[in-house]
């Protein structure tokens, strides 16, 4: 059985299109049944259960855009937070200091090593922390997808407030 086809010539001269001319014809005659056969029950649940199903899709789409606006909120607060923790971290270690040099007790350096190594390594993880929010912040700036932002950082939780 041969198919027949149509020749389509695109805006451009040099490239041309085969259409199958069958498909068209039965979407034609399926067109025209459903024109002849007016409001049947069978179309009118069919539309109803179309704009369920587009109410639906609206609600889905409202939620989404809430939490994207809402977690978007969440995120604008970290770095206050973070610069916070950031000065609490350094008022402490300004008294740990301030605390080592006030001792007269004979207590040597090498029974504060440890602390200090504490400190060195809380000062690195502060460091690598502020890089991150740095990341972050011009991901958000620049437009990043919340979805995308998200699996960057997958150990990070967020709470909705409500």
């Amino acid at each position: 059985m041969s198919e027949e086809f149509e020749i389509v010539e695109s805006s451009d001269k040099d490239n041309y299109s085969m259409i199958p001319v069958a498909p068209m014809k039965r979407l034609e005659a399926r067109i025209e049944g459903l024109e002849k056969a007016g409001s049947v029950p069978q179309l009118q649940s069919l539309i109803t259960q179309i704009i369920e199903l587009i109410k639906t899709n609206q609600k889905i789409i409202n939620e989404v855009i809430r939490a994207n606006l809402d977690l978007r909120s969440e995120l604008a607060k970290m770095p206050l937070k973070i610069d916070q923790l950031i000065d609490e971290m350094r008022d402490l270690i300004e008294l740990i200091e301030a605390a080592g040099r006030q001792e007269t007790s004979g207590v040597g350096p090498e029974a504060m090593k440890p602390i200090v190594e504490q400190v060195k390594n809380l000062a690195d993880q502060n460091k690598a922390m502020m890089e991150a929010i740095d990341n972050l912040n011009r991901k958000i700036k620049s437009g990043t997808p919340v979805s995308k932002i998200l699996s960057s950082y997958p150990s990070i939780k967020l709470k909705r407030e409500m």
